[in-house]
């Protein structure tokens, strides 16, 4: 049985404090907003990936599991 997907919504604001927190760095709004989208689409694949996998899983399979999913980066 399929969980619902979560989608997760990663802002720019968001992206500076996680930045500035976790790793001391300060990024400038630019650069978090142009930052956000790809963070946002990665986390979003990792979160899809996951539930197809199971907890006792081989962990190369999660790889695999994310090319599967894949789907192209939006145009700009």
């Amino acid at each position: 049985m399929k969980k619902n997907r979560r989608k997760t919504m990663v802002t720019a604001e968001l992206l500076a404090s996680i930045s500035l927190t976790l790793r001391g760095t300060r990024i400038t709004p630019a650069v978090a907003q142009a930052l956000a989208p790809n963070l946002e689409r990665l986390n979003n694949a990792a979160l899809a990936a996951a539930e197809e996998s199971d907890f006792n899983d081989e962990p190369a399979r999660f790889a695999s599991v994310l090319a599967q999913l894949q789907t192209p980066s939006p145009r700009r």
